[in-house]
């Protein structure tokens, strides 16, 4: 086995750690669902956690075929070479800080923060003024459209935000 193959095997146990975990988290969303009243209300969490089990086996699945031999481990050109801690931190700190934030500042002024900052601690390529019209504003669409989708298609209620009423 050589180097780089050897370091994708050993840093790849994180991926199989989180693929484990989110399928756990899955298991027991799927469970939850059981106990809602309304056997409406339970299809989408329901579909979305069942979804999420199963891309999270299949993931397991692969970093299981690879340790064993019988799929590809990743090139040298796939494998990550140390990558940003800070980043990855940051990125979890502001989808917790949004996930907390929600209940006091509605869906769209907590969405529309959180997308622009985890946007900035996500980045990687330098910026260039077309990428500062163009982000932003695909930004914006992307959480208007969920907010259209969600609130008035599929009728979901959105927190509005205790600072707004």
């Amino acid at each position: 086995m050589s180097n780089d193959v050897q370091r994708a095997s050993s840093s790849d146990a994180g991926t199989a750690i989180v693929a484990a975990l989110v399928t756990l988290f899955g298991v027991a969303a799927i469970n939850d669902t059981y106990d809602y009243a309304d056997f409406d209300s339970a299809v989408f969490p329901r579909t979305v956690a069942i979804l999420l089990v199963i891309l999270s086996l299949a993931v397991l699945l692969r970093w299981l075929a690879q340790r064993a031999g019988f799929a590809a481990a990743p090139s040298s050109e796939t494998v990550e070479n140390g990558g940003s801690w800070l980043r990855r931190i940051a990125l979890v700190v502001v989808m917790l800080c949004a996930g907390f934030a929600m209940p006091w500042t509605g869906f769209l002024l907590t969405a529309l923060v959180s997308f622009g900052l985890l946007l900035v601690i996500a980045m990687h390529d330098p910026w260039t003024p077309a990428r500062l019209v163009v982000y932003p504003l695909v930004g914006v669409a992307i959480v208007l459209g969920f907010y259209f989708l969600f609130a008035k298609l599929l009728m979901v209620p959105l927190p509005v935000g205790s600072w707004f009423r």
